[in-house]
């Protein structure tokens, strides 16, 4: 056999693969979401949506969701959902933050709000 003909075989594998590992994260870790964050989700504290979204990309709607992550890791505390909705899109950035970079955002959050 000619190693041309192991080339398909070779890209289907590692499509495979990669698919096969992300879905074994979604049941590992008990949802999509979770997968994202690497982590499972223990709770949603609550979701907070944005009062003016963005008229120049026509986003309809920009919520920031909060959650309570699961898991051993230190480094994965808490987790920040920014989600972005508009007429044909979703899009969902997640960030993961350790307890000492919540309370720190929490104090910006509050110099912010109080115009320090």
């Amino acid at each position: 056999m000619h190693p041309q003909n192991f080339f398909p075989f070779i890209f289907v594998a590692i499509f495979v693969l990669i698919i096969g590992s992300f879905v074994f994260k979604i049941f590992k870790n008990g949802g999509l979401k979770s997968a994202i964050f690497g982590v499972p989700i223990e709770r949603t504290v609550g979701e907070i949506a944005a009062t003016n979204p963005s008229r120049i990309m026509s986003i309809q709607s920009v919520a920031v969701k909060v959650h309570v992550l699961g898991g051993t890791s230190p480094d994965k505390a808490v987790g920040l959902e920014f989600v972005a909705k508009c007429y044909p899109s979703y899009q969902m950035f997640p960030v993961s933050l350790s307890k000492a970079g919540a309370r720190k955002l929490i104090m910006l959050l509050e110099s912010a709000a109080n115009g320090r």
